[in-house]
This record gives structure tokens, C-alpha cells and sequence, in this order.
């Protein structure tokens, strides 16, 4: 009997004592990777530098407790760490080889997931043990079993069953039922090869071997779902709490989802989707990519990507014309015009190859027209200035003016979608700068009072008149609103990107439309690609807070003009050529005197010769008898001694060159014995191929010139 206590003493110190020989794991709780939407929902995770997601749990879940104690360990409030009958029945089966089976207990678990990777020797076995001891006696059961719950590998790169809870069934691991919880539990025993997405068979059998031992029902389906956990790209990597609201990024992300799809025959693949309040700068909405799953670059954040800015960096053009003594009601012509640019001799023109002559800033931005906006950027300010006042709104748009020359004004230069809403907001605030915010809680920044509010305001005015708008787009549906709301579309060369983006006082909206792989759409525009979606989302922001508008500043009152040429209107302008505007005191004093003839017919300056030979508008308007300068004959495009180039990636390698000259083009006669001549409405153009050619062009009463250039392939 001495003997026997004698030994049991040994084995209770040892018991008690030699766990004190090694040191315990640290149990530090895993870094919650949560992403959280403004009001506290779940809307992803952040991966870890493993890969995982995790979210610690902030109670233990008494069914899955149950779920796991039944799998893993039954005996585990009752030992101490080591379950010694465990032990004794795995040591007596694997001596006497009836088999193997675990003697792993929970406590045992953890101290391999809190520490290093090691060989599995028996030294690693007894060393795990005591370390067991010593977390038993340093720690209570429910802390452990936490901190076990909180580590372990659910597969799918779910750490946690919280994570896995949310991943697998979409709720947090408290409100999991029975099945549920077996399901989990019994993921501990081999993530991989119980992946229930992967190999649903042998994790449902798994499942019921726990449901039975539980005492539940084995009837129920496996039910698993594999939800992305992936929080939203404007966490940037990073765990939190952001501006965006949930709910309406659903339900944004769901209208780009649903228009896209309605476009899908037109080769339209994507869209993306920015909303910002504009009293904080918080970004509330975000949508990267209507459909993230797709192969055709869904991975990709069309939010942040630069693409082709098309039209929608015209109101700033004019803006830069305001600081120089433009204002809505100047004129300019909108007529075809040549520019000489880094590149040369360059010949654009409007997107619907139409020319309304003489033509207010009002009328040039709400129909989108190209030249007069090339005229305003070269006529008021610089391009240099424009990239200063564009970087100064957000637009950080990289390179040197000799490198974007006049394209600027048109669209040459590539934006990203969040860049671009941040400049609208600006004009929204009527010129008052806020960086915009996608983090709760938010940095201390002093609005900047950037550009002049008048200015800002009557952009916002002539973007938000659909009267105005209509003589180029029409009703445009997508643009019109129950309430007041700025708006403006833009569409990139050969349909590659378009866009629409404008505001309320309450919300600026920015959508882009396209395709990650460059591939362009089938003729679909701002109005019919990023229009609807905008439409629509305007419509939810605004279903429950009304909308306002910016408020008009003092300074500005109504003038009526004459929009032929920008005068004061009189008794004797026509209702149809009226347009009220808002003026400054400056901009009436600048006012200037209209030319007329004895009919009431404005007369034009000798510029507009080309473009009144042909129009429709003789009842409005006569040209200046004086006539222009003469030029000398000779061919502007393609000039002599240039090299075109045909390119693969334009539509038909780009083998169709519009021929210009000095000579009136309504007489003029081309000839060329090695290229094709195209007639097409009104218009002349060759069809080239590799080669050098000589091209010649007549006109009455015997004007010629002649050009020899070099087309190579690319």
C-alpha cells in the first residue's frame, strides 16, 4: 500500500508539477479581419498574411459547442488536459494492432495551432501534453474551447467558426442549427478532404456521424453555399469600419448587374459604380465590377482603373473659359476646323459629324459638341492651365500639355471613375473641395473654397438643362429626372469606354460602362450604357431623402441673349434664337454688339463661309461680304511628306483618312491612281494601303494641289 501511494504521489506531482517544465503557448486573440459597411454590417473580410479571414467569436455558441465536444472531444470539462482513457485505448490498439484511434483532446489541439510546425515524434507528443496541462491550469474551459473555436481551419480559407458560420451559411455561428453546427464540427478532423464544396458526399457522411451521436435528425441537406467573403476594394487591404452603405451598394451592384446584362449582345461586359455624399466626401457606394466572377478581367476594380475620359472633362474646359471672361452665353463656332497639334495637321470632329455654326457655351456642353470645346481650350487659357485646374479637382491626370495638345478638351487623356466623381462633387459644392473618404472614422480635413461658386453653378445650371440637351440627344430618358439633377455622359473613340456622372446637392453618382480587355461595344454610348444604370441609381439615393439642388450664388441674374451671337436680345429677336442666361455684372458690361442686316439676319464673320454654303439657316443668318483671305491651294490631310499608319486595333486598322485641303470642299475633286476615292455624305476620303502615294485635288475655276505620302503598316 505504501508502495501504491508512494506512486501515486510521483504521478500526481508529475501530473501536476512538470507542466510547469514548459512553457504555454500565448493565446492571443486572431486579428479580426472584418470589413464593416457605415452602420456595423458585415461585408467582408481582409485576408491575413496566411490567406485566412477570421472573425473572433464574442460568444460561444451552445449548439456548436455540443457539435464540436461530440466530434473532437466528449470528455473535455472533465480531464485535464490529457484524456488518460483516451490515451490508454489508443496506446492498447496501436500495440496490440487492433487499429488506431485519437487520444487528441482540444486543449492538445490548440497547442499545436498556437505553435510552430514541428516533426511528430513521441518527444513532440509528451512535450504537447504538458503544455495541454499547463493551458488547463492557466485558463478556463470556455477560454480555450474560445480560443480553439476562433483558430481552427474550417477549409476555404475560413479561420474561425464565426468566418466559416458566415461563409458556409450566410449567419453568424450563434444561430446556427444542428446540422449546421455537425457540419462544422466535423470539418476540424481534415479541412481538405471534408471540403464540403468540393467533396460534398464525404462531408455529409461526417456530418451525420456527429448528428447521430448528437442524437439529431440525419435527414436534412448538406446546404452549403460558398459566399465570397472577400470584402469590398475600397478596405484596401485593411480591416474596419467604411463609409459605404451596405444596402445600397447591394442594391447598386445589383441595377449594374441587371443593365449589363441587357447590353450583353452589344459586347458589354462591365460597369462600375461610385456614389459619394457631398456634404462629408464619404464614398457610400463602390461597385468595382457589376460582375466580379467573370473571366473577362472581373478581378479588376473599375473604380480605380484610368480609362479614356471621352466628353466628361469638358465642363471643365469651359470652367477654365470662365476664369478668362467667357461665360455661358459666349459663341463660338462650331464648324469644321483644323488644329495643329505636336502630331500635326489634325481635322476632328463632332461625334454625330454635324456642325451648328455659331453655338453658346450652353448649347456646345449640353449637346457634347467637340470643336467648340477645342476652340474654347485654345482660345481661353492653356493646356497647361487645364491640367493644373484638372489635378486641382482630384483628376490626376499624368504627362505634360505637349503631350496631350487640344485632345485634352475632346478626351485623350485617361481618368479613373473615382477620380472623375470627386471633380463632379466639387462643381456639386459649387467649387468647394473635399477629399473623398472611404473610412470610418473619418480624418479632420477644412473644405478648401477651390473655384469660383458662380462659375460652378452655371455648369451645374446648363448640365441640368434638358431643353438645352435635347437638340443633340433628344427626350434622353436616362437623363431626365422627376427632380433637378446635373448630368453628363461621355463616350471614348470606337465605343471602348462611355460614362455618365452628375449630381444633386445631396449625392454625386459616377458609372462607367465597358470592357476590361479594351474590346469595344457595338455603338452604345453614355445615354444608352452608363446613362440607364446612372438613372436608376439616382432614382434609389433619392426614393426616401429629396432631392435639392445647389443654391444659386447672389451675384448671378438672368439676361436674355441672342444666341446667334451672344448680344442682348431685342424686341426683334426671334423666340427661337432667345436664350436667358445667368450673367455676372461683369459678363453685361461685356456684352457685345450684335451686326445685322436689314432683313434682322445676324452676319457672320467670313469663317463661317464653308459652313453657310451649305446649311439650312439662310433665314437667320448672312455672311460678311468681305470675304475671307485667300489661301494658297494645297492638301492638308494628308499633308506632303507625311507616313499614316495603319493600326491593327482600330476598327478596319484605321485604313479610312478624311482628305482635306485649302480649296472649298463643296467643289473640290479628288484623284488619286493608286487609292481608292470615297464619296460619303458630302465628305471625301481614301481607303489606304501600304505604299507611297499622290494624291491631287481640283477645284474651279483651275485650283490644284498635290501631296505624295507614305502609308506603313504597324
Amino acid at each position: 500500500m505504501r508502495a501504491a501511494g508512494v506512486l501515486f504521489s510521483i504521478a500526481a506531482a508529475a501530473y501536476y508539477l512538470l507542466p510547469f517544465c514548459v512553457e504555454a503557448p500565448e493565446l492571443p486573440p486572431p486579428a479580426d479581419a472584418r470589413v464593416t459597411d457605415r452602420h456595423g454590417a458585415l461585408l467582408g473580410f481582409v485576408p491575413g498574411p496566411d490567406g485566412y479571414r477570421c472573425q473572433p467569436l464574442e460568444q460561444l455558441p451552445p449548439t456548436l459547442v455540443r457539435a464540436v465536444l461530440a466530434a473532437e472531444d466528449k470528455r473535455f470539462y472533465q480531464h485535464g488536459g490529457v484524456d488518460v482513457p483516451a490515451l490508454a485505448r489508443a496506446l492498447r490498439q496501436n500495440l496490440s494492432g487492433e487499429g488506431k484511434s485519437g487520444a487528441s483532446t482540444i486543449s492538445m489541439q490548440l497547442v499545436k495551432l498556437y505553435s510552430p510546425p514541428a516533426r511528430r515524434t513521441i518527444s513532440t507528443k509528451l512535450r504537447e501534453m504538458l503544455q495541454a496541462r499547463r493551458l488547463e491550469m492557466s485558463h478556463t474551459k470556455d477560454e480555450l474551447l474560445r480560443a480553439y473555436l476562433n483558430r481552427a481551419d474550417f477549409s476555404n480559407l475560413c479561420r474561425g467558426a464565426e468566418t466559416a458560420a458566415w461563409f458556409y451559411f450566410g449567419k453568424k455561428a450563434a444561430e446556427l442549427n444542428e446540422a449546421e453546427a455537425a457540419l462544422l464540427a466535423g470539418l476540424l478532423k481534415a479541412p481538405t478532404q471534408l471540403n464540403p464544396l468540393r467533396y460534398p458526399e464525404a462531408a455529409l457522411r461526417r456530418r451525420n456521424r456527429i448528428l447521430a451521436a448528437m442524437g439529431g435528425d440525419t435527414s436534412a441537406p448538406l446546404g452549403v453555399a460558398g459566399r465570397s467573403i472577400n470584402a469590398p476594394s475600397a478596405a484596401g487591404g485593411r480591416a474596419g469600419q467604411l463609409t459605404l452603405d451596405g444596402a445600397f451598394q447591394s442594391r447598386c451592384a445589383a441595377i449594374a448587374r441587371e443593365e449589363i446584362e441587357r447590353l450583353r449582345e452589344r459586347n458589354v461586359s462591365q460597369a462600375a459604380v461610385v456614389v459619394v455624399d457631398n456634404r462629408s466626401g464619404e464614398v457610400l457606394v463602390s461597385v468595382p465590377a457589376a460582375f466580379p466572377e467573370s473571366s473577362r478581367g472581373g478581378a479588376l476594380n473599375g473604380t480605380v482603373t484610368p480609362r479614356s475620359a471621352g466628353s466628361t472633362l469638358k465642363p471643365f474646359v469651359y470652367l477654365m473659359a470662365f476664369r478668362h471672361g467667357a461665360w455661358p452665353g459666349t459663341v463660338l463656332a462650331d464648324i469644321p476646323t483644323l488644329y495643329r497639334s505636336a502630331d500635326g495637321v489634325q481635322a476632328p470632329g463632332n461625334y454625330n459629324d454635324q456642325y451648328r455654326g455659331p453655338i453658346t457655351i450652353r448649347q456646345a456642353l449640353a449637346c457634347s459638341q467637340n470643336i467648340p470645346a477645342l476652340e474654347a481650350l485654345e482660345r481661353f487659357g492653356s493646356v497647361e492651365e487645364q491640367l493644373g485646374l484638372l489635378r486641382s479637382v482630384g483628376v490626376r491626370v499624368p504627362g505634360s500639355a505637349e503631350e496631350y495638345g487640344l485632345g485634352l478638351a475632346i478626351g485623350n487623356a485617361h481618368i479613373t471613375l473615382t477620380e472623375l466623381v470627386q471633380a463632379y462633387s466639387t462643381l456639386a459644392r459649387c467649387g468647394t473641395f473635399l477629399p473623398l473618404q472611404s473610412r470610418l472614422p473619418l480624418q479632420s480635413t477644412e473644405p478648401r473654397e477651390l473655384l469660383p461658386a458662380a462659375d460652378c453653378y452655371r455648369l451645374a445650371d446648363i448640365l441640368s438643362d434638358a431643353s438645352a440637351r435635347a437638340a443633340a440627344f433628344g427626350p434622353a430618358p436616362s437623363l431626365t429626372f422627376p427632380f433637378r439633377a446635373a448630368a453628363k455622359t461621355g463616350t471614348s473613340s470606337n465605343f471602348r469606354d462611355n460614362w455618365c456622372v452628375g449630381f444633386t446637392a445631396e449625392y454625386t453618382v459616377g458609372v462607367w460602362v465597358g470592357n476590361f480587355d479594351n474590346s469595344p461595344m457595338q455603338e452604345v454610348s453614355g445615354v444608352s450604357g452608363a446613362g440607364p444604370i446612372f438613372h436608376r441609381v439616382m432614382l434609389l439615393l433619392h426614393e426616401d431623402r429629396p432631392a435639392s439642388f445647389p443654391d444659386c450664388p447672389p451675384q448671378l441674374c438672368r439676361v436674355d441673349i441672342d444666341t446667334r451671337n451672344g448680344c442682348r436680345a431685342s424686341a426683334a429677336t426671334p423666340d427661337f434664337c432667345r436664350q436667358s442666361e445667368l450673367a455676372t455684372p461683369e459678363d453685361i458690361a461685356r456684352l457685345p454688339r450684335g451686326t445685322y442686316d436689314a432683313e434682322g439676319r445676324a452676319v457672320l464673320s467670313p469663317r463661317y463661309a464653308e459652313w453657310y454654303a451649305t446649311c439650312s439657316y439662310k433665314h437667320l443668318y448672312v455672311t460678311d461680304s468681305s470675304g475671307p483671305v485667300e489661301r494658297r491651294p494645297s492638301i492638308l490631310i494628308p499633308a506632303h511628306g507625311s507616313t499614316l499608319t495603319l493600326d491593327p486595333t482600330l476598327p478596319g486598322s484605321g485604313d479610312l483618312v478624311e482628305l482635306r485641303s485649302t480649296l472649298p470642299a463643296a467643289a473640290a475633286s479628288w484623284h488619286c491612281d493608286t487609292l481608292r476615292i470615297i464619296h460619303r455624305h458630302g465628305k471625301y476620303y481614301a481607303r489606304l494601303i501600304p505604299g507611297v502615294h499622290t494624291l491631287r485635288v481640283t477645284s474651279p475655276p483651275n485650283l490644284r494641289a498635290q501631296s505624295t505620302f507614305r502609308v506603313v503598316a504597324d
